[in-house]
């Protein structure tokens, strides 16, 4: 007839009640036919050993990627380990340096003249006309202006400035540097100056005469009340007396190497100037 129609699908409901139908249907009659239920599990059979192959793949796949998550796991793991034995490493060498500083600072003062404390260095201007270091300690650990500070071999000079964290120590070497110092078992007042080299200083107003002479040691003297009487400035190298001139000139060798500074002491007097406190 020209108004019906039969190409419109059946309604899901009821395509769903057929299909249970003819289960059923299927099921009832299979039931007094053993050749056509044996005739189903043989169609079956194939759709079962797929069904296995794929919950077996879907297992290995699984066992696969948990593999792998616990790979990379370990692998994260081993890599910060190393890099962690990576700076133990590196640190190794700097460490082993400050220990050796460390022990030649005390084999240089076994028993200093004050208290003392360690203080590492941050920074360093060795200009020729300005020769100073900055320390990572300040006023916060009571440094002090005027301080004496100390290497392995003996003085290196006196602080100059001083903040809450750091301070800044004028080498012996700089051009403003002048310590009053005397002979090692002498009395003989002198002055060690600096000349901006890191690896000479100068005894000024020496006349020609001087009773100093080279691997003469210099001292502390102790005048003026900043630095202990009696630590090591430096050996005289070489007395010079030029035709005319009315003094010597003297040339000395820091007791302390200058240049090649890492760790230093700081040293408080037993007996300080009510000026410097």
């Amino acid at each position: 007839m020209p108004g019906m129609s039969l190409s419109r699908p059946l309604p899901s409901l009821l395509r769903l009640v057929l299909l249970g139908a003819v289960s059923a249907a299927l099921s009832f009659y299979s039931v007094g036919h053993p050749n056509l239920q044996q005739f189903g599990l043989s169609l079956a059979r194939p759709i079962l050993w797929l069904n296995g192959q794929v919950r077996d793949v879907w297992l290995a796949g699984n066992q696969y990627l948990q593999g792998q998550a616990a790979l990379q796991s370990e692998n994260t793991d081993l890599r910060q380990r190393l890099h962690a034995l990576e700076m133990q490493n590196l640190a190794l060498p700097v460490l082993r340096a400050e220990n050796r500083q460390l022990l030649a600072l005390l084999d240089s003062f076994p028993t200093a003249p004050g208290r003392v404390t360690v203080a590492q260095i941050e920074a360093q201007s060795l200009l020729a006309g300005s020769q100073q270091i900055t320390i990572n300690a300040g006023s916060a650990e009571g440094v002090y202006v005027g301080q004496p500070a100390l290497a392995p071999g003996g003085v290196i000079g006196q602080v100059v400035t001083v903040s809450r964290d750091n301070a800044r120590i004028s080498l012996l070497s700089d051009l403003s540097s002048s310590i009053p110092a005397q002979p090692l078992g002498g009395d003989e007042p002198i002055l060690v100056d600096g000349q901006g080299n890191l690896r000479a200083l100068s005894v000024p107003f020496q006349s020609r005469d001087t009773k100093l002479v080279p691997g003469t040691e210099l001292v502390t003297s102790g005048l003026g009340g900043r630095f202990p009487p009696g630590l090591p400035l430096g050996v005289v190298e070489g007395v010079e007396r030029k035709n005319g001139g009315p003094f010597a000139q003297i040339t000395v060798r820091p007791s302390a190497n200058l240049a090649a500074l890492n760790t230093i002491l700081l040293l408080w007097p037993q007996t300080r100037h009510s000026s410097d406190r």
